[in-house]
């Protein structure tokens, strides 16, 4: 390991989507942090610490990063600050730290909040790419996301379902992260439009979900760890060239 911190990808559930890199990485590791949330009840998920368990890594290199699910998160930066100061100071003993995220390390990720916090010059660090989860979303309905010059855009969130209209009228893909944000709007919407879709939920896991039916969705709750990815065109076989 040449880098003091490693952001380590990942991907969106399932363990096997962990590339050979970042596995070496936190064999390696003195170190390894992982996000995670406390319920109301007091009770911590962590799909990251799922996701390293079944990996075997050792539960004696594991420190935990935990934000109550609660919104708003007023408290969330204040964990962030106390995270990004236990990681400095474990660098400066001498240890290799690194701080595993779902999906990619670069992307809506956990991880982009520490490097706000650390000082770049004074530390060296390394990012290993992962896997994002509408990617993975992609490839388990067995569909192409984009082809020639199609355009593609993916949001963190919306207000309403009906923004959509607009992004769709500009994109021939649309992805929606943070899904459960219009839970109760999509079946609407998506009935009304009439729109090509394919909807994933907990990917990689035991409760995964994936569909492309309407029909699936209508009483759907909608989870966090939920997102759908919209087309503009249809997705059937299109015409081939035909031998004259």
């Amino acid at each position: 390991m040449s880098a003091e911190i490693y952001g380590v990808s990942l991907g969106p559930g399932d363990p096997d989507l962990v590339t050979v890199k970042a596995l070496k990485v936190l064999d390696q590791a003195d170190v390894i942090y992982y996000p995670g949330t406390i319920t109301a009840a007091g009770e911590v998920n962590s799909l990251a610490l799922e996701i390293l368990q079944a990996l075997d890594i050792p539960e004696s290199k594991l420190k935990s990063m935990l934000v109550a699910m609660k919104m708003p998160r007023d408290d969330t930066a204040c964990v962030y600050d106390a995270t990004a100061s236990s990681v400095l100071r474990d660098v400066k003993s001498g240890l290799r730290v690194a701080f595993v995220c779902l999906g990619d390390a670069g992307f809506y990720s956990t991880f982009g909040h520490l490097l706000e916090r650390i000082d770049a010059s004074s530390v060296s660090l390394e990012m290993i790419a992962g896997v994002p989860a509408f990617i993975a979303a992609g490839a388990r309905a067995g569909v192409s996301l984009t082809l020639r010059s199609d355009r593609m855009i993916v949001l963190p969130d919306l207000d309403n379902a009906d923004e959509l209209d607009g992004y769709l009228e500009r994109y021939e893909t649309v992805v929606v992260m943070k899904l459960s944000m219009i839970r109760d709007e999509l079946y609407t919407y998506l009935e009304k439009r009439g729109a090509v879709f394919v909807y994933a939920e907990h990917l990689g896991t035991s409760r995964e979900f994936v569909s492309r039916d309407l029909a699936d969705l209508r009483s759907r709750s909608i989870p966090y760890f939920s997102l759908i990815i919209l087309f503009r065109k249809d997705l059937s076989p299109s015409d081939t060239c035909q031998e004259r």
